[in-house]
């Protein structure tokens, strides 16, 4: 049996005949992904639910806040239908602490309203202190500095995607906020809760990164923040959406994104393949989203591999210089594990997984930019497949998990 994986925009193809039967989960196999709405329902949806709350708008001074291109929100479908509410406020793209979209990814995020739109917009720079301001400190312990624009707008509307995050629960919601128009003491404050276990995929109440993120945004005070709230499939189009208060809108979104996204299993496997599409596999800071939702799903001595193209590089070098400082899974879990630098979650995860399975990497980068962050560096998957079979003595069941960045399996013998 043939069969193709998605890699930096192509494919990679490889033989299964040799380690049957292959068990493929997510993307277009098992998922359960509803039928796209269509735009009709879609305008429908969102003018029923701005009705409510459209005196909110009367003469206010708007602030819209949209994602930059590491997300799949449909900004530019969705901006037409809100023209009216918004054409005369400011525009920000929340970047967190990503880089600067490039002219065409602003092309692209804004679509046929980017010339009326530029002239207004902003794009946040968590490094720029003078764009920022301080709302005060929340009860963990983290400063909330955050873009002045926010202080001197009278409402705040976001347009948001929320599907399952590997530490925060769930993107969407306060993320518009914050980390997308923190500074970076902000954000860095935030995610030394990433470390924690229980700041992982699908978890909401005992996770404390969110619940951090929940004061932080009520630091902001009683300004109206109100939200369109999107669930997409893995082709951007949309399924679900929730207009409201932000709160309130973001809890809905949740439960319906944990509906489309969880893939129940019935047990692990030995090797299983994270397969990441974009705009995910764009670098290896991202990539490790598909890592830890795939280690989920892999048994105890068995082998992850973690498949993305990675064209932007290692897109961080916070975690890279880090490895220096901690050049081994067991430095990190020892002398690491209270080290709050940025980053720092990022080899701390992937050190607690090297103590239950292997993990190897496919992507395009340089073998040693890889294995300085504990993998294993292979340049294509039937490579990988390879080298995992010998880890067996070529029996083994292979599971493939398809667009592992969202998809995350829950186990249920």
């Amino acid at each position: 049996m043939k069969i193709r994986l998605p890699y930096g925009g192509q494919y990679q193809h490889f033989d299964t005949d040799d380690f049957r039967p292959l068990l493929t989960f997510g993307g277009s196999y098992n998922c359960k992904f509803p039928k796209p709405m269509s735009l009709s329902a879609i305008e429908s949806k969102i003018n029923d639910g701005l009705n409510s709350l459209k005196v909110n708008f009367n003469h206010a001074k708007v602030l819209t806040v949209v994602n930059d291109g590491y997300r799949r929100t449909p900004t530019a479908e969705l901006l037409p239908i809100v023209w009216d509410y918004v054409k005369n406020g400011d525009f920000i793209v929340a970047t967190g602490t990503h880089r600067r979209p490039t002219e065409s990814e602003l092309h692209a995020i804004f679509g046929q309203l980017y010339d009326k739109i530029k002239p207004r917009l902003y794009i946040h720079d968590c490094y720029d202190n003078d764009s920022l301001l301080e709302f005060g400190w929340t009860s963990y312990g983290t400063p909330v500095y955050l873009n002045r624009k926010i202080a001197e707008a009278d409402i705040i509307f976001t347009i948001n995607s929320v599907e399952p995050h590997f530490f925060a629960g769930f993107t969407g919601g306060r993320k518009s906020l914050i980390p997308g128009l923190a500074g970076f003491e902000t954000v860095q404050k935030n995610h030394r809760f990433a470390k924690d276990i229980n700041a992982t995929s699908l978890s909401l109440n005992s996770n404390p990164l969110h619940l951090d993120l929940e004061e932080g945004i009520r630091l902001i005070g009683n300004k109206v923040i109100i939200t369109i709230q999107c669930i997409t499939d893995r082709d951007g189009r949309m399924l679900d959406l929730f207009v409201d208060k932000l709160n309130e809108a973001f809890m809905r979104a949740c439960a319906r994104a944990e509906e489309c996204y969880a893939i129940e299993l019935p047990k692990k496997f030995d090797v299983v393949i994270a397969c990441c599409d974009q705009p995910l596999d764009s670098n290896l800071y991202q990539l490790q989203k598909a890592q830890e939702h795939g280690g989920r799903m892999v048994n105890t001595g068995g082998v992850l591999i973690t498949m993305g193209a990675c064209p932007e590089g290692t897109g961080s070098d916070y975690f890279m210089k880090l490895a220096d400082k901690y050049p081994t899974p067991k430095s990190v879990l020892t002398e690491g594990i209270n080290d709050d630098s940025f980053g720092i979650h990022k080899l701390i995860k992937t050190a607690r997984q090297l103590q239950r399975f292997k993990v190897f990497y496919v992507t395009t980068l340089d073998d040693h930019q890889v294995e300085k962050v504990y993998f294993k560096s292979f340049k294509d998957i039937k490579t990988a497949v390879e080298a995992a079979m010998k880890e067996f003595n070529n029996k083994f069941e292979l599971a493939v998990l398809e667009d592992a960045g969202y998809s995350v399996p829950v186990i249920k013998p």
